[in-house]
């Protein structure tokens, strides 16, 4: 991908291709574009459209590479998968406290890098709560926990570069 690209311009590009659920630019950690991303199209159909129309295709003095992602090699394609970008704690679940123990679980207990952000509005997507973090540093990722219906569950996680980052939006925005 061109460098100066973010997830708002690959999403507008691969709309000729179909209905885009999700697309993502892999940044790096001075949030800057690594040149590489990531885009969900509703059906198979729609993805292999995209890789006809869009794999060797120049762009903003680039040629893309585009293929369907590669798959975990225990991958169990009758499983449910999470929507792109989202951990696996994303799919629905019983109860929300799995959720928050999975969080907690994977993360380093030797940083606070990690935040929990709850109470969010049903319509908020990890776009939206990565733009309002961003305020406070630097981010590595933002994911909002969705159910069944591809809703946000009110809640979800942030992760910064820095501890310092993550101290400064816990005093900028809790509560």
């Amino acid at each position: 991908l061109p460098y100066r690209v973010r997830w708002q311009d690959l999403k507008d590009l691969f709309r000729k291709a179909g209905t885009v659920l999700r697309a993502d630019v892999s940044l790096g950690p001075d949030n800057r574009s690594r040149g590489h991303g990531t885009v969900l199209l509703a059906t198979a159909e729609e993805a292999g459209r995209a890789v006809d129309m869009f794999n060797g295709y120049s762009w903003q003095t680039r040629v893309l590479e585009v293929r369907l992602d590669r798959l975990p090699p225990d991958h169990d394609p009758a499983a449910p998968q999470p929507p792109l970008g989202q951990p696996r704690s994303a799919l629905p679940s019983d109860a929300d406290d799995e959720y928050i123990a999975r969080f907690h679980a994977a993360a380093d207990p030797a940083t606070s890098r990690n935040l929990f952000v709850g109470n969010l509005p049903f319509h908020c997507q990890w776009q939206d709560l990565k733009d309002l973090f961003r305020q406070a540093g630097t981010i590595l990722r933002a994911d909002v926990a969705l159910g069944p219906d591809g809703r946000s569950r009110g809640f979800g996680t942030v992760v910064f570069a820095t501890d310092y980052d993550a101290e400064r939006a816990v005093g900028m925005f809790n509560g």
